[in-house]
């Protein structure tokens, strides 16, 4: 009867002692993981405790190889404050480490990172576990393995080199990237996939990369800047988030395509100053100042003087001012006024003149340029009334409005006067054939139009290649040779009367 009562007691006991056992768990980490062959690591080591009892004790297997030799080596051991530890084996062949807590040791729901061992990796790569057991403070165990892999260093920094400390803006170059590990070799395994970002909103960079076996941790990309100034760009490996830098480089405005002059429409003072500045813009919209490198004339009725880019007025009147750089040309007006004595007007009638405007525009019948050049004419406007025309401007419209600039953008013409106006006229690259340009002058209500054929060739070769203007000097002393010889043939060589 006794033994039927102790039992069932003795189950009870074995089942609760079941339960409470069961109910110790916990797990460990260790970072890194992953590291290479013949590599000696400082390892952190995490305990967390997802029991109802404080964990007191943590044991560490080190594992060993066939003939029962540790595979790793540990070289030194840190231990928490309230703990202590001890280990089984000899330095250099620990087998196992078992730290014991002090005090209360790792409460319910909490993690302890403070454990930490330097290893040295063997030569020999592959995947080992580690044997681990926690006991609890009602000395209930829990045991578990943690993996550690041996084998190419992971993944520690990139290096770049072809970066150039300067460039244009536009001119592509090449650059190398390799992958290091934390071993600090290349790291010829590398696969991740590398991102480019970079200072310039517009350069040109190479889409997301992910490096192939075949690459061996090392790959020429091409980079290509467009905005002037210190530019630089960065690689980011998309796992990791490890990037590079690259250094900066120095980009330059690239070729010019237009320029511009300023101040533009200036109004001064006879005997006044005026400094004028040129600036060249390349395809990407980048500046830079060139009125050191051009060259600036104005009307020679203008007669005054230059300093370098300042100019000195002399007389009056609405002058074109011409900015040439390469083969560039813009320009402006200047507008030059004497300075005059208000005198109070006396109280007469003044008689109104009577009004009849009229205008009328003169320009070449046609103009011959090559594509890809430019050239300049000039139109004469003639206000044929007499009264002053005043505001007229001069339109081009049958090709693009960018083919055509006209300086001034206005003229007053005095009454039975004429105001010429100076266009310049640029034919795009690849453009040909025969387009017709219609001039208008405006001034209100008054309008005068006249046709300019634009004949669009190719640039003649040898004499015929000559600039227009030394092109008509050459016609014009050939004239005048003639003229000559034919006078001394009537007038020198008259045979003498008998």
């Amino acid at each position: 009867m006794k033994t039927a009562k102790i039992i069932p007691i003795a189950i009870l006991f074995l089942i609760t002692v079941t339960i409470v056992s069961a109910s110790h768990t916990s797990s460990i980490s260790m970072t890194p993981d992953t590291w290479a062959k013949n590599t000696e690591k400082t390892v952190s080591i995490s305990v967390t405790n997802n029991g109802p009892d404080n964990i007191v004790k943590v044991e560490l297997l080190v594992p060993k190889d066939s003939n029962n030799v540790p595979i790793y080596s540990i070289r030194e051991i840190t231990t928490p404050q309230g703990w202590t530890y001890t280990t089984t084996g000899v330095p250099g062949y620990i087998t196992k480490i078992t730290w014991v807590a002090t005090d209360s040791g790792i409460a319910s729901g909490s993690s302890l990172s403070l454990f930490g061992i330097d290893v040295k990796s063997p030569e020999t790569s592959g995947d080992y576990d580690w044997s681990w057991i926690t006991t609890d403070s009602k000395s209930i165990t829990y045991s578990g393995t943690l993996k550690t892999t041996v084998g190419k260093a992971p993944l520690a920094y990139f290096v770049i080199s072809g970066v150039p400390s300067s460039s244009n803006a536009g001119s592509s170059f090449k650059i190398n990237v390799k992958a290091y590990g934390d071993d600090n070799q290349i790291k010829t395994d590398y696969t991740g996939t590398i991102h480019f970002t970079s200072t310039d909103p517009k350069a040109i960079l190479p889409s997301d990369y992910t490096f192939s076996a075949s690459d061996y941790g090392s790959k020429d990309f091409t980079i290509t800047y467009k905005t002037a100034g210190e530019q630089s760009f960065t690689i980011k490996d998309s796992v990791s988030g490890i990037s590079k830098d690259s250094i900066k480089t120095l980009v330059k405005p690239g070729n010019a395509i237009e320029i511009t002059i300023t101040p533009q429409d200036k109004k001064i003072n006879v005997g006044e100053k005026v400094e004028f500045k040129v600036l060249a813009k390349d395809e990407f919209g980048n500046e830079i100042d060139v009125t050191n490198k051009a060259s600036i004339t104005i009307d020679k009725k203008a007669g005054g003087s230059w300093n370098e880019s300042i100019y000195t007025s002399e007389n009056e009147g609405t002058w074109v001012v011409i900015a040439s750089y390469n083969s560039l040309i813009a320009g402006t007006t200047l507008i030059v006024s004497k300075v005059t004595e208000v005198t109070p007007k006396e109280n007469v009638t003044e008689e109104v003149p009577e009004v009849l405007p009229e205008i009328s525009l003169s320009a070449p019948e046609s103009i011959t340029i090559a594509p890809g050049a430019n050239d300049t004419t000039i139109i004469t406007v003639n206000n044929n009334g007499n009264i002053e025309i005043k505001g007229v401007e001069i339109e081009a419209s049958g090709v693009p409005s960018d083919w055509v600039s006209v300086y001034p953008l206005q003229n007053d013409i005095p009454a039975k006067g004429s105001k010429d106006y100076l266009v310049i006229i640029f034919v795009p690259k690849n453009e040909s054939g025969t387009k017709v340009i219609e001039f208008k002058a405006k001034a209100g209500e008054l309008t005068a139009v006249k046709n300019t054929s634009l004949i669009i060739s190719t640039a003649p070769t040898g004499i015929f290649a000559m600039p227009k203007n030394l092109l008509q000097l050459g016609v014009i002393i050939i004239a005048v040779a003639a003229v000559v010889i034919i006078g001394w043939e009537l007038w020198f060589k008259k045979p003498k009367s008998k």
